[in-house]
């Protein structure tokens, strides 16, 4: 299965009062780490990213081989006292990256290909321009956190609306949003599955759920105990890729739904970086 991931990469700065590092971070991160443990998967990543990059862009397959810029999208998480502040910098320098021959092909080549952007950046031209390259057969899914943020002049991420839905849905086959990612996403779900994009909902301990041409397909989760979870980062993006994989392989959305439940419970008793999945 070739797998293709548009959007971004970036730098996590993670500080809290017990510790302060930095690592590779982004969805197609989390996503890279889940396709290389199922099998036939061969990923590339496109993204706009820079230098600063390189030493964190190990195991991933990233195109353009260049970086595109001196510096990358950098996020930055701050907690204190439980209260959790997150900046983005360098937001001007992560545009899309110019398609040039290589990522054609990539392009034309791929089964599945997963939009994930974490700004707004990539317009409904670009992707239209992207998708001119693949097959008909291929299945395009979006994970449009990107879209619900904007950032402030001293680099606050706030949220915003996802205004370029009415353009970008009419290309997308399935979007994955998660209930936390706006208030009113429910009815806002029921709208956008109007453009006969199947619209996922993840809903944490609750499991998750579809809907397809009005249709609502729902998929319990087993829950874990908070006190036994290691770490929740990344599970919208590891349910995402999970979904992908079975979706593309069997066409089955309830069968999809509980594999990725499945694959995103076992990843909270992992850390990011040692996250290893079972498959039955």
């Amino acid at each position: 299965m070739n797998i293709t991931i548009v959007g971004h990469v970036c730098i996590d700065h993670n500080e809290s009062e017990n510790s302060s590092y930095s690592t590779a971070g982004s969805p197609a991160v989390f996503m890279n780490r889940i396709f290389k443990q199922l099998p036939d998967c061969f990923v590339s990543i496109i993204a706009p990213y820079g230098k600063d990059f390189l030493q964190y862009s190990h195991g991933l397959n990233l195109f353009p081989k260049n970086p595109t810029s001196d510096v990358t999208l950098v996020y930055e998480n701050i907690s204190t006292r439980n209260v959790r502040t997150q900046k983005a910098h360098n937001t001007i320098q992560a545009v899309p990256p110019q398609l040039d021959v290589e990522m054609q092909k990539i392009l034309q080549n791929s089964d599945v290909i997963l939009i994930s952007p974490q700004s707004p950046a990539f317009s409904s031209e670009y992707l239209k321009q992207a998708f001119a390259y693949t097959s008909e057969k291929s299945i395009k899914i979006l994970s449009p956190q990107g879209y619900f943020r904007n950032f402030d002049r001293e680099d606050n991420v706030v949220v915003r609306e996802f205004v370029e839905a009415d353009e970008i849905l009419p290309l997308i086959d399935v979007m994955i949003v998660s209930i936390e990612d706006h208030s009113n996403i429910m009815n806002l779900a029921k709208k956008w599955q109007e453009y006969g994009t199947i619209i996922i909902v993840t809903q944490g301990e609750k499991g998750s759920m579809a809907i397809d041409k009005g249709e609502e397909v729902w998929a319990q989760a087993d829950p874990v105990p908070k006190e036994k979870i290691i770490d929740s980062v990344g599970s919208g993006d590891i349910f995402s890729a999970a979904f992908a994989y079975d979706h593309f392989l069997y066409k089955d959305l309830k069968k999809a739904l509980d594999f990725a439940n499945n694959i995103a419970r076992q990843c909270l008793f992992f850390t990011p970086d040692e996250i290893k999945i079972k498959l039955d």
